[in-house]
């Protein structure tokens, strides 16, 4: 059981030390183009496996609409949520979107159980604690990011396990996903003036490349993985620990302060995520 697990932990692990290090490269760059970096690093690692693996429409379509959902929109507000927040708050706010996906079934025809509306109801005070500890209007900004993402992330992940059933492998949703995200981006940043090729250049070196292929590539096909492995449920129940893992990281890292409070709401929240699957 405890080696079935390791996929999910894998994941949550490697998303938590993500999110710390992109922190890094955003005190000199825009989100915006951070984002697409991650997405165009990722997408030429992954282009030749997926090929060799193999792609088929139907699960493409609904993998690139995760892209866009989760990667663009999702991404790029957590992204920001991070710049304005840090990781300790950032990181705990938008994963209530796993609570609230589960909440949002509930008026797609799923029963509503008293787990689930627990759940749902753990997220107030999770949410309120975290911003109780924002020192700032900057830190409370940042808090709000991450619940757009959160809601992003909520429409957009349910389309990871869509493409799964229509039969494409882990590493080809991880690569359409990128792909097709990195595209969007790409128009985005080229409207607002953004130099991406300076930034290509500026990071191309850099060890941006290794943890965009860790989060977008290693880290999505373990999730997709792991959902085969022991199923949706118990994958996002594990890699719902990635809040707690990433305060931790972070204060042992010297990259953030510890703050009980912040601590006390991320706990909460991921209690509430693993009590919206039980």
């Amino acid at each position: 059981m405890i080696i079935e697990d390791l996929p999910a932990l894998s994941t949550a692990i490697i998303w938590a030390w993500a999110s710390i290090m992109y922190g890094d490269f955003m005190k000199r760059m825009h989100p915006l183009i951070v984002n697409f970096l991650r997405m165009f690093y990722a997408s030429l690692i992954l282009l030749i496996p997926a090929i060799i693996l193999g792609l088929n429409y139907g699960g493409a379509v609904y993998s690139s609409l995760s892209g866009l959902l989760s990667l663009v929109i999702g991404d790029s507000l957590y992204l920001f949520s991070i710049n304005y927040s840090g990781v300790s708050i950032a990181a705990p706010v938008s994963y209530t979107y796993i609570p609230l996906t589960v909440l949002f079934a509930v008026f797609l025809g799923e029963p509503l159980t008293i787990t689930k509306l627990l759940a749902s109801i753990l997220l107030i005070p999770g949410v309120y604690l975290l911003s109780r500890s924002g020192n700032s209007r900057r830190e409370i900004k940042g808090l709000f990011l991450g619940l757009g993402a959160a809601l992003a992330w909520a429409a957009g992940q349910s389309m990871i396990k869509v493409a799964d059933i229509a039969g494409l492998n882990p590493i080809s949703i991880a690569f359409t996903r990128v792909a097709a995200a990195g595209i969007v981006l790409l128009v985005i940043n080229y409207f607002m003036g953004n130099n991406i090729a300076g930034a290509i250049r500026g990071t191309v070196r850099s060890y941006l490349p290794i943890i965009a292929v860790l989060d977008l590539g290693l880290g999505v096909a373990l999730f997709a993985f792991s959902m085969d492995l022991i199923g949706l449920g118990l994958t996002v129940i594990l890699t719902g620990t990635m809040p707690l893992i990433a305060q931790l990281m972070s204060s042992a890292m010297g990259r953030e302060k510890f703050s009980v409070v912040k601590f006390l709401g991320a706990l909460i929240i991921v209690v509430a995520i693993i009590m919206a699957f039980l």
